[in-house]
């Protein structure tokens, strides 16, 4: 006749109370981890695994887990440090960008940005860079400065220069002289 689901199965033995599954200060009882459990005895159990353990294999001392491994840290160094930066940008789906750290009188500061606009990119390191350089000085100055100083010679379009004369109220007529008093007046040109 065939059991129904809601009786015992007398293979199975009794359901034991709380008390009765306190083993762990039973000789026959060994931890081997947080609620797992070898019972050695003279009949064959089971481990904690559900598998039979005869009395001979169980009185062995129990297998200890194996140890987690130590996060290894990486070595740093300049070689695997730059060609990291140097995947993070390729990985990037912009066209253009830039990663720098820098010194300015001591002070270390660092800048990334990536965009598919090269004239951005480069404004925008420009910026950065001229904003390191003096706080009381107005970037444009200090940009304008750093350019005039350095042995890189700038070509600047035409339309920058006609840019420059009109925005100096200037007409054909004026001289050179002219330009550069307006330009001396005007503390400057923006180009």
């Amino acid at each position: 006749m065939a059991r129904r689901s809601d009786e015992p199965n007398p293979e199975e033995g009794k359901v034991l109370s709380p008390e009765e599954l306190d083993i762990a200060d039973d000789e026959h009882v060994t931890e081997i981890d947080e609620g797992r459990y070898v019972v050695s005895s003279d009949v064959r159990t089971d481990d904690s695994y559900g598998n039979h353990v005869s009395s001979d294999s169980a009185s062995e001392s129990p297998p200890s887990p194996a140890p987690d491994p130590e996060p290894s840290t990486p070595e740093f160094s300049d070689a695997n440090v730059h060609e990291w930066l140097a995947e993070q940008m390729a990985d990037s789906n912009a066209r253009y960008g830039f990663d720098v750290t820098a010194k300015f009188d001591g002070d270390v500061d660092q800048q990334q940005l990536a965009s598919n606009d090269i004239v951005t990119v480069f404004e925008s390191f420009m910026l950065w860079y001229g904003r390191q350089m003096d706080g009381s000085t107005p970037v444009e100055e200090v940009l304008g400065i750093l350019l005039s100083e350095s042995n890189v010679p700038v070509r600047y379009p035409p339309a920058v220069i006609k840019q420059l004369v009109r925005s100096t109220q200037l007409t054909p007529d004026d001289s050179i002289a002219d330009l550069l008093e307006a330009v001396e007046a005007a503390d400057g040109a923006e180009l």
